[in-house]
């Protein structure tokens, strides 16, 4: 067991000392952290820049406060693009996130991987290393993005309301997020205009909502329109 721990910290004692050596070669801000127990070991130089940190600040930085500060994989302007595991003896796990980001008075969209490596008996990661990538984007693009992690954020926490909804619940709630009325709907899926009111009813009780602007929220998010 003592064997396997020297190996672990002499692996992330190497790591650390590499990204010292030739971090300014590799792009973004990169941070590697301990998390079990949470525990911050490197960040560099441009991130100790950005954020305005000292390493001895970084070091005693407790976790809610590193996720206010630098990254919180949650956050609502925040999306996770892509997870994928390793395949065999190798349990590590990579997070591919696209973050929009107000700095002070700049706005910014970051890609951000967090690969989760190094197991323990229980198969459980014990390190992370994390990557901050700014991406050079026109001011169009920035916002376009923005809307599109708020709607991923809106989707994960809707999730369960939506998926009590019928197939025909989605149909007349497609057409409620064009704003049709309920004549027009029922001409569309030809039904009667009182079967698309009781579908809207049921809808709107499924969903808990009266509010117009939610449902096209709904429709938006969960690609309806």
């Amino acid at each position: 067991m003592e064997t396997i721990q020297t190996n672990e910290q002499e692996l992330i004692k190497a790591k650390i000392n590499a990204l010292k050596v030739a971090g300014e070669l590799i792009p973004g801000i990169k941070i590697i952290q301990r998390t079990l127990p949470v525990e911050n070991l490197f960040i560099c130089k441009l991130g100790l820049k950005k954020f305005g940190l000292t390493e001895k600040f970084f070091s005693h930085l407790p976790n809610y406060e590193y996720r206010r500060i630098i990254f919180d994989p949650k956050d609502p302007n925040t999306c996770l693009l892509e997870r994928t595991s390793a395949i065999g003896s190798d349990l590590s796990t990579k997070e591919l996130y696209l973050r929009y980001n107000q700095h002070q008075e700049n706005q910014e969209v970051e890609l951000i991987t967090v690969h989760h490596f190094l197991p323990d008996s229980n198969g459980k990661t014990q390190y992370s290393f994390t990557q901050i990538l700014p991406l050079g984007l026109q001011s169009w693009a920035i916002s376009k993005i923005k809307r599109i992690a708020q709607e991923v954020t809106f989707r994960k926490k809707n999730q369960k309301k939506f998926a009590q909804l019928t197939e025909r619940n989605k149909e007349v709630l497609s057409h409620i997020c064009r704003c049709l009325k309920a004549k027009e709907i029922a001409e569309k899926l030809c039904i009667g205009a009182n079967t698309v009111n009781s579908h809207k009813k049921r809808i709107k009780e499924i969903l808990e909502t009266n509010e117009t602007s939610d449902l096209i929220l709904y429709g938006f998010a969960f690609d309806l329109i």
